[in-house]
């Protein structure tokens, strides 16, 4: 049978609107964040969701439990789904990062998946657990339908691998503050219905960035 996974990136932090590098440290979602989760709350109120993951982090705990709360349900935390670590990045603003790593930032900024960040993860390293963690999540909970909360990096990650793509297609995958995407794992790989809908917020007239980041 098939698994149903909604795919959920989290609501907007402050350090979203900032352009701040993120990553593992734990920043909470700002108060339009969580008018976004509420709107994902609405968009999948009607769906059938009957177990929910999260990265441990707060910003997609929070979206999680938003967006769950009509199901009365609580998502359970996934290592699997934390955040690339930004290692000397964590905390610094993008300019900043560009002016005091120029050579590094040039190959994260054009070939993010031949990138090591200074003290921090590899987009290989994030792949090969999310993706381990999403196919083990679909074969715990066949048939039923599973909302998986996460990151930016994480989902664009978890997208190439459902397409089965390679890493040097990063830059070609957009994922907005609390975006759903619809995935079924069925035998022999995965099914895309949609990637990247935020219609939910624009069309509900929602604040929603116009660059991911």
């Amino acid at each position: 049978m098939a698994t149903t996974i909604l795919l959920v990136r989290h609501g907007e932090t402050d350090w979203n609107r900032e352009r701040i590098f993120r990553g593992v440290y734990d920043v909470p979602l700002n108060d339009n964040g969580r008018r976004q989760a509420g709107l994902v709350a609405e968009a999948l109120s009607s769906q059938v969701i009957e177990v929910g993951y999260t990265s441990p982090l707060s910003r997609a705990v929070e979206t999680a439990r938003i967006t769950l709360e009509p199901h009365s349900i609580h998502a359970k935390p996934h290592d699997g789904l934390l955040d690339f670590n930004y290692g000397d990045w964590t905390g610094k603003a993008e300019a900043e990062v560009a002016e005091r790593w120029p050579e590094e930032y040039a190959v994260w900024d054009t070939h993010p998946d031949e990138a090591r960040v200074p003290g921090g993860d590899t987009l290989q390293d994030v792949f090969e657990r999310a993706f381990a963690a999403m196919e083990e999540v679909a074969r715990n909970h066949d048939g039923q339908t599973v909302a998986l909360f996460a990151h930016r990096v994480v989902n664009k990650l978890l997208i190439l691998g459902a397409l089965g793509l390679t890493l040097d297609r990063f830059p070609f995958i957009l994922q907005g503050n609390c975006c759903i995407n619809k995935l079924m794992r069925v035998d022999g790989g995965y099914l895309i219905e949609y990637l990247n809908d935020t219609s939910h917020i624009r069309y509900a007239g929602g604040d929603v960035l116009e660059e991911d980041f």
